[in-house]
């Protein structure tokens, strides 16, 4: 804890790890990569860009963006294998 620290976003009233952020606008990047395997890298660069935000406005550390970015990566190919799997993709 660091004595009258404030962040730019405020302060939220939930524990740091993970980082939400990082899980929803990874996930959502992979499932458009997939869609839109010509934009991929441009749908990643803003999911990272999305988790770096959370890092620099203070609210996250750089641990808890990762494995948010690590997580939402998971759950989007989990998705789109069930999706595979059903017929819906």
């Amino acid at each position: 804890m660091i004595p009258g620290f404030k962040t730019i976003a405020g302060t939220p009233n939930f524990p740091s790890y993970t980082s939400g952020h990082s899980v929803f606008s990874a996930a959502g990047a992979e499932v458009l990569a997939y869609l839109f395997p010509g934009e991929a890298n441009l749908f990643r660069d803003w999911a990272l860009e999305a988790a770096a935000s959370r890092v620099y406005g203070g609210i996250h550390w750089t641990f808890d963006a990762d494995v948010g970015t690590e997580q939402g990566i998971k759950v989007a190919l989990y998705t789109i294998d069930v999706a595979k799997a059903d017929g819906a993709d």
